[in-house]
């Protein structure tokens, strides 16, 4: 009974956390913290060592729950990892600024990841209707200054029961979305990376990209995983072990 109920608990967390603004609903990967409740607003910065130890402990949730939500987590952390945080060598860097410069040129807090409903309309075109109340453009997922930080606040099964549709055409068009924005988002000067290759954060990572070959049998994840282990061995090893 305590299993099931410690069990719950967890679970809850990483869904929340999931659905969250916490959560790079387009890119993948976790922001630090967040400043709320809800996890609607984090503080943006991105760091290695939390998506590594998430990384782990969604595989390990998804080999227990089977629930795909996790292993969608997953993958797209990944990705980020590979996109953002890879050097060419194989080696990961340590974190991605806060603050970026926003449309009027300015550093603000968010502003590469955070979005203006009307950007959003041109963007999405004829589906933004069904993209804003799956993703919330309205009170629960406003900041401030007009932008609006995705968040979910329902289940796929539960939305396409509201809404009369089918799973897999959500998935669909949900792919659909993902693509457009990263393309508009990656037009934005990014957040400025900290480029520092840390070896206790790596290893961290590396257990990550292991944990998920282990529970998805996916060889793209142990060929990065091994490349990086070599570069550990190679770079960051003293002469004396250390």
């Amino acid at each position: 009974m305590q299993q099931d109920e410690a069990l719950d608990a967890v679970e809850l967390s990483l869904i929340k956390m999931a659905y969250g603004g916490i959560y790079d609903q387009v890119g993948g990967g976790f922001a630090r913290y967040s400043t709320d409740a809800i996890w609607k607003v984090p503080h943006f910065e991105k760091m290695l060592y939390d998506n590594g130890q998430l990384v782990s402990l969604y595989s390990s949730a998804y080999q227990l729950t089977k629930n795909p939500i996790y292993k969608k987590v997953v993958e797209e952390t990944l990705g980020f990892i590979k996109r953002e945080l890879t050097s060419k060598e194989g080696g990961f860097y340590s974190s991605l600024d806060a603050d970026s410069v926003n449309e009027d040129n300015i550093m603000e807090e968010g502003a590469y990841y955070v979005w203006k409903k009307k950007d959003l309309q041109k963007i999405i075109r004829s589906d933004y209707d069904l993209f804003s109340k799956y993703y919330n453009i309205n009170d629960y997922g406003f900041w401030e200054h007009e932008n609006y930080n995705l968040i979910r606040s329902k289940s796929d099964q539960q939305f396409v029961n509201m809404h009369k549709l089918d799973l897999a055409d959500l998935k669909s068009r949900k792919d659909e979305w993902k693509i457009k924005l990263l393309a508009e988002r990656e037009k934005r000067k990014p957040p400025r990376l900290d480029d520092k290759i840390l070896t206790s954060w790596n290893a961290l990572m590396l257990k990550g990209y292991v944990d998920a070959y282990r529970v998805f049998d996916d060889n793209h994840f142990l060929r990065i995983a091994i490349k990086n282990a070599s570069f550990i061995e190679d770079n960051l090893i003293k002469e004396d072990g250390s």
